[in-house]
């Protein structure tokens, strides 16, 4: 099972060559035709981290409430996100989602070595891999630290734009713990000598997932934008 959907994916991204005549714009279209598949999920996960926003001080009264009696704090909990029609689990969603993913084109990459140690992409592969070998990667197959670097940036921005919490104490819990798991995850990568090809689709997905949140954070402020506008012209005519 495993073979055929790696054999899938490496196919889709053959032909994708024989559109773009590079395996590295090949793996940009290919996080871009994911990103697009993942799109109603990724909204999904935003609207709910939002709702979860909203009901964040009847959250803390009951939490205060029932600090005593963990069993009515559950059912109390509980209570509150069925009456709101907020689901805690879905913004893991779109992770869970995505970790198979990053897996089977880790293990195409893996399987198709031969071929990825053949291409190049932008810097990669150029005279600046064989001057600074310890910075640029000779082939798509090899590590980056530069882009590495890259990729690790997005992943800080993307947990910047995700936080969503109107408390100040609780976004600022929210950042460090962001800025911690950029560092963690960045490192990880590096120790484990992740190839280029896969760091290249993981920081285009990244890049697209900032602008979707951006757009839909967007969408979710013009309600209120209107609403405060036609406020103010009420008030000007009155």
């Amino acid at each position: 099972m495993i073979e055929f959907f790696s054999a899938l994916i490496m196919n889709f991204i053959n032909f994708l060559v024989t559109l773009t005549g590079s395996y590295g714009w090949a793996l940009v279209i290919l996080a871009i035709f994911i990103k697009v598949i993942l799109y109603g999920p990724t909204k999904q996960q935003f609207e709910s981290m939002k709702n979860m926003q909203k009901i964040q001080p009847q959250a803390q009264k009951i939490q205060e409430l029932y600090k005593n009696d963990p069993e009515k704090l559950n059912v109390e909990i509980m209570k509150l996100y069925k009456e709101n029609n907020v689901n805690p689990m879905g913004g893991c969603l779109p992770m869970f989602i995505q970790l198979p993913i990053l897996w089977m084109i880790w293990r195409v990459i893996m399987n198709y070595q031969n071929v990825f140690e053949r291409s190049y992409f932008l810097w990669i592969g150029t005279p600046l891999a064989y001057k600074y070998p310890e910075w640029f990667g000779k082939s798509l197959a090899g590590q980056d630290v530069f882009l590495l670097l890259i990729y690790g940036f997005s992943m800080y921005l993307t947990q910047k734009t995700t936080t969503v919490s109107s408390d100040p104490k609780m976004a600022a819990q929210q950042n460090s713990m962001g800025l911690f798991m950029t560092i963690f995850f960045t490192w990880m990568m590096f120790q484990w000598k992740m190839p280029c090809a896969l760091i290249i689709y993981w920081l285009v997905f990244n890049l697209l997932s900032i602008i979707q949140q951006i757009m839909i954070m967007n969408d979710t402020r013009k309600p209120k934008e209107k609403q405060n506008i036609k406020t103010e012209i009420q008030e000007q005519t009155t």
